[in-house]
């Protein structure tokens, strides 16, 4: 069991905050739920456990290389289930409907979980919280819906929201596919030449005495005997930096660190400030728009971003809205917030549509983003492909004047 410290809202968006013995901070906020509070942000208090403590509770880090539910099933999930509602199929009959349909065992069982507690009783938002797979804003909303008597129409919009984010994460992804695999391939390439063929050719010039070499021929085989030599070593100094990267993240304060430091890189920091800006904004207003209470919407946005860092920046301007501050002033200065992206905030809360702008404001962060993301791919696949074709050029070359060498020095 670890401590958690934590901050909360309850219905009357009064404050608490307070210390919490858990097994995991999912539990700290399940046991805040059943009390009738939200967690605005939960943190693994310091025990004086010392360095041997924070290594035991890092060995014993549940890793899960699958989640129970993947963001597209989701989506097709409330797909699903809004269409069932929409055509009049009540919510039990909906959602053992769904359990039927065939779809991974972990997200099938999750189904079958949540039918089982509708048909025993329990709100579907409260089943829903109950499964961690389950985001949490995603539950507020549906909370919403059930209050309001509208859950149909909530599950659609739901539904729109989610597919056109994954659309948008997809499009991401495919974007930066062709770059790493041709980074990859003309990697793989010129280290086969180095390796393989241009030692072939230095044992066919050592053989030959009297045979003066070419500059570029001698850089070759020296660049060939350096990878040769350290090209183990260098692969498992990077495996180890991988690895050492990838533990430092289960730890709180190293991940928070990492995600720091991502932030502040030249480019890829404000490629993954806009990304993750855009994703807070267009959950915050699908909150909102779900009837969720704007301090009980805050929390439940930024437990949707993923660089720890910008949610910690987040938390801390939620703490301010909390004590009365505008949201526009709340997040000025926080990573990913241009002026533009506040000016649109501000004008929401001065018209009383800050759902309608916030979800304007992710449209357009995603488009830029795009686009910057666009122009970037489409420079770097031909700077990639000239660049690898001029050093396997570069090389092919010192082969060749290699071999020029030993025939002039044979029949010269």
């Amino acid at each position: 069991m670890a401590r958690f410290r934590f901050v909360a809202v309850d219905a009357a968006n009064a404050r608490h905050s307070g210390v919490l013995e858990a097994a995991s901070e999912a539990d700290v906020a399940a046991r805040l739920a059943r009390d009738g509070k939200l967690a605005v942000e939960i943190c693994t208090e310091a025990d004086g456990q010392g360095s041997l403590g924070r290594l035991a509770a890092l060995l014993t880090t549940d890793i899960r290389l699958s989640p129970d539910l993947n963001r597209r099933e989701l989506v097709r999930l409330a797909d699903e289930w809004a269409g069932l509602l929409e055509a009049g199929v009540p919510l039990h009959e909906a959602l053992a409907l769904s359990a039927t349909a065939p779809r991974r065992r972990t997200a099938a069982a999750l189904v079958a979980r949540l039918s089982d507690s509708v048909r025993g009783g329990a709100t579907f938002h409260a089943a829903l919280t109950a499964e961690p797979a389950i985001p949490p804003a995603f539950s507020a909303i549906v909370a919403a819906g059930e209050a309001a008597g509208a859950l149909a129409p909530t599950m659609r919009r739901l539904a729109g929201e989610l597919e056109r984010a994954a659309e948008f994460e997809g499009k991401l992804a495919g974007a930066l596919v062709y770059p790493a695999f041709l980074t990859v391939a003309a990697g793989a390439a010129v280290a086969v030449l180095l390796v393989v063929v241009v030692p072939n050719l230095q044992a066919l010039v050592a053989n030959e005495e009297g045979v003066m070499l070419p500059v570029t021929t001698e850089a070759v085989i020296a660049a060939s005997a350096f990878l040769r030599a350290w090209g183990t070593w260098m692969l498992t100094a990077a495996g180890l930096l991988v690895a050492g990267l990838f533990i430092a993240r289960l730890h709180p304060r190293g991940r928070a660190s990492l995600d720091r430091l991502a932030l502040r890189l030249p480019l890829a920091g404000s490629l993954i400030a806009a990304r993750e800006t855009g994703r807070y904004a267009r959950a915050l207003s699908a909150a909102l728009a779900g009837g969720v209470a704007l301090s009980r919407a805050l929390p439940l946005a930024s437990a949707g971003v993923g660089n720890t860092a910008l949610k910690a920046d987040l938390a801390a301007a939620h703490r301010r809205v909390l004590d009365g501050m505008p949201l526009a002033t709340a997040l000025t200065g926080t990573a990913g917030f241009a002026p533009e992206t506040l000016l649109m905030v501000r004008l929401g809360e001065q018209t009383g549509r800050l759902a309608e702008t916030l979800s304007a404001a992710a449209e357009l962060l995603d488009k830029r983003l795009r686009r910057r993301l666009e122009t970037i791919t489409t420079a770097i696949g031909p700077s990639l492909t000239v660049g690898f074709g001029l050093l396997a050029g570069l090389i092919v070359y010192a082969m060749l004047s290699a071999m020029l060498a030993v025939n002039d020095a044979a029949f010269g």
